[in-house]
């Protein structure tokens, strides 16, 4: 009987354990390496490192859509190894949404209205580029933490979430916010905030998921199933 094949599965992103509950209910091995960033969390498969994935029989993408760095990295060490793409579809705006969307943070900051007041989900890593702006900048954190803010107009929003479009509403009346800065990463959990500038009628500017390598989108398990098929198995 021929072992399952072997999957380099990149964590980070939410569904991570969903994924690899279904890699193994499809009768596939694997090890979890978890990409830039990331909080590991205790799961049912070893972690690997970087320097494995070329002995691997395909890859599983389940990082944060926006960790170019981690999914770049595979790549350069197994580019021609069966690779496919775990996430969420991106959000699409309604008629009742102002989105502006763009490629890059500096394509973002430019978007911004003239001394708009800004929330901002995009990361400690988007403070350069938002010290071009000229107004205010209230950046969310979802962790504590005593880091100094090197904007002048700058602070940082604390919260954990989930957070309700109820709560996100009242947020952004409270800092007087004029226009909301996110980045396009889809799913439920984080579109709250798109739901409360829409209801507030304020406009908000999107950073669209970066590119992907060639590979399918898995959504359910029988994806994941049909692609484990279609990789080669140890005699």
């Amino acid at each position: 009987m021929s072992k399952g094949p072997q999957i380099a599965i990149l964590g980070g992103a939410r569904e991570t354990a969903q994924a690899v509950d279904w890699v193994l209910h499809a009768r596939a091995r694997g090890q979890v390496i978890w990409g830039a960033g990331a909080e590991a969390e205790p799961l049912p498969l070893a972690v690997g490192s970087m320097d494995q994935v070329a002995d691997v029989d395909g890859i599983l993408d389940v990082t944060h859509a926006f960790d170019e760095k981690t999914r770049h990295s595979a790549m350069a060490v197994a580019s021609q190894l069966p690779y496919a793409r775990m996430g969420r579809a991106a959000w699409h705006p309604t008629d009742a949404d102002q989105w502006t969307e763009v490629d890059s943070l500096e394509q973002a900051v430019a978007a911004l209205p003239t001394g708009a007041r800004v929330f901002a989900a995009t990361g400690r890593g988007s403070l350069t580029a938002l010290a071009t702006h000229d107004g205010p900048v209230f950046l969310r954190q979802l962790s504590a933490h005593n880091l100094p803010m090197p904007l002048a107009h700058g602070q940082y929003v604390f919260g954990a979430a989930p957070f309700s479009v109820a709560q996100e509403v009242e947020l952004l009346r409270r800092l007087q916010i004029d226009v909301v800065l996110a980045r396009n990463i889809g799913g439920p959990h984080s579109f709250p905030k798109l739901a409360a500038a829409r209801h507030l009628a304020l406009p908000a500017v999107l950073l669209r998921p970066p590119a992907l390598p060639d590979g399918p989108h898995l959504r359910s398990f029988e994806d994941v199933r049909a692609w484990v098929q279609t990789l080669p198995c140890e005699p």
